[in-house]
């Protein structure tokens, strides 16, 4: 099993979502998060447009899934196809997972997903 954890922009969340369920891929985690990377932020207006100031991080949404080892290089590539090209900056890092358990089935490894 594997975690792909995909770090976009906001308004890429759904295209994200479309491919995840096309793959078939069970259930998927999403949050906020702040970071900073060589994509640089934006100047923002403050105090009713007076001001401006450039924030040190940058808003984004990180998706969690866990999916079966066959899928990995299908979805990876659906993603890439899909995501690629954007100007705004994302990541995807890929990493091994030595268990999973479901607590309402007691399933374990993959059946478990």
């Amino acid at each position: 099993m594997k975690r792909l954890e995909i770090i976009i922009p906001h308004r890429r969340l759904d295209d994200v979502n479309e491919v995840l369920k096309s793959a078939n891929t069970g259930g998927m985690s999403h949050y906020k998060i702040e970071g900073r990377g060589k994509v640089k932020a934006q100047e923002v207006a403050v105090g009713r447009g007076t001001m401006k100031y450039t924030p040190e991080y940058i808003p984004r949404t990180k998706v969690e899934v866990v999916i079966k080892d066959d899928q990995v290089e299908s979805l990876i590539n659906k993603l890439v196809e899909r995501l690629g090209g954007d100007s705004l900056g994302g990541k995807l890092f890929v990493s091994d997972i030595n268990a999973a358990i479901d607590l309402t089935t007691t399933k374990r490894g993959e059946s478990a997903l």
